[in-house]
């Protein structure tokens, strides 16, 4: 699968080549970036206490599609400042600051397909970026959207390896599966229904088979879904979530139900009672409960939710979000975690 990227490098130098001796102009080419700054502090249940701060973020270009072919290239970073610590969401498997290519890839847009090839961003139930620390999850391998069924989104994918905050080895793509085997998947999203969402995905792995299912309907004002999941074994999760909103408020509330052991799979997982670090996941028989409320002033955006766990350690979280504008946002977030101790993040994020 590494053998995409270099590949990709390969196509895309061809693809100028004859681009610029058919039209005789240049490829345009898009830039887009993100500065990010972020602060950690995680104290353990004995009171021993840890932090970094790094500065980040991600510069990419991207070809303009021409005859429908498009390329791009995205360079993720983060380094940490006045020394580190051993801290997982900001660093890399040892203790380290890092830069990583995350994105490189080929794209082709025809009628209502789009295919990609190489390294890219991913967001499904059970693989998604999870951008919770400096650098999101991304994926290498290949993809498939196609719209042609009406009001429906079929996602295909062959996926080989990831990098990333969740991944083993942040800084360095390494295989999904212990057999090297690719993670296949065959999603579709329907939404012909007003108001209405339903989703259905299958991932074939190298020991189980794993099903999702998603429907959810929203009004405005209030909305409703539930979610099951089958990781084979008799390992299965049901959830149901509602919310309501009033004026400037927003109150919220899950459950989840696991039997057996569930996993997060190559991400955050989609559960509906995933606190800010704590899920269902890797807890024979867990139960989550979740009770949260969210309150807008003007660009700040106050949030207060607190999950019990069955059989895992209970989480409060607080966040406080300011949006200055379209480019610069401030994110301050405490999580409690019971027994577990407490972790606080800061981030201020510059898009350009």
């Amino acid at each position: 699968m590494r053998q995409n990227i270099f590949l990709s490098s390969i196509l895309l130098a061809t693809l100028v080549a004859n681009a610029e001796s058919a039209t005789k102009k240049s490829i345009e080419i898009e830039t887009t970036g993100e500065l990010r700054m972020g602060a950690i502090q995680i104290e353990d249940e004995a009171g021993d206490k840890s932090s970094t701060l790094s500065l980040g973020g991600k510069v990419g270009l991207k070809t303009k599609p021409l005859h429908g072919l498009s390329a791009g290239v995205t360079l993720y970073s983060t380094n940490a400042l006045f020394g580190k610590d051993e801290e997982p969401l900001f660093l890399d498997s040892n203790s380290k600051s890092y830069s990583i290519v995350g994105e490189a890839y080929i794209q082709a847009d025809f009628d209502k397909t789009s295919i990609k090839v190489g390294r890219q961003l991913f967001e499904t139930p059970f693989i998604n970026s999870d951008d919770i620390g400096m650098i999101p999850n991304t994926v290498e391998g290949y993809s498939l959207y196609n719209r042609n069924i009406p009001h429906t989104t079929v996602v295909l994918g062959l996926l080989n390896s990831w990098a990333g905050v969740d991944a083993p080895k942040p800084e360095k793509f390494t295989k999904m599966q212990e057999s090297s085997d690719d993670v296949m998947l065959l999603g579709a999203i329907y939404k012909g229904i007003e108001n209405t969402t339903l989703q259905a995905w299958h991932y074939k792995l190298e020991h189980n088979d794993w099903d999702y299912l998603e429907a959810s309907y929203e009004q405005e004002g209030w909305s409703v879904a539930g979610q099951y999941a089958n990781q084979g074994d008799g390992n299965t999760l049901y959830g149901a979530d509602a919310t309501y909103s009033f004026k400037n408020l927003s109150l919220h509330t899950a459950y989840n139900e696991v039997h057996g052991v569930i996993s997060n799979g190559f991400g955050g997982g989609p559960f509906f009672t995933s606190s800010e670090d704590h899920t269902v996941h890797e807890t024979l028989h867990n139960k989550a409960k979740l009770m949260g409320a969210e309150y807008n002033v003007k660009d700040i955006t106050l949030s207060l939710t607190h999950v019990l766990f069955s059989k895992s350690e209970d989480e409060t979280d607080y966040i406080v979000s300011y949006a200055l504008n379209e480019s610069l946002s401030m994110d301050l977030i405490y999580s409690d975690m019971n027994h577990d101790g407490k972790m606080s993040r800061f981030f201020v994020n510059y898009s350009f």
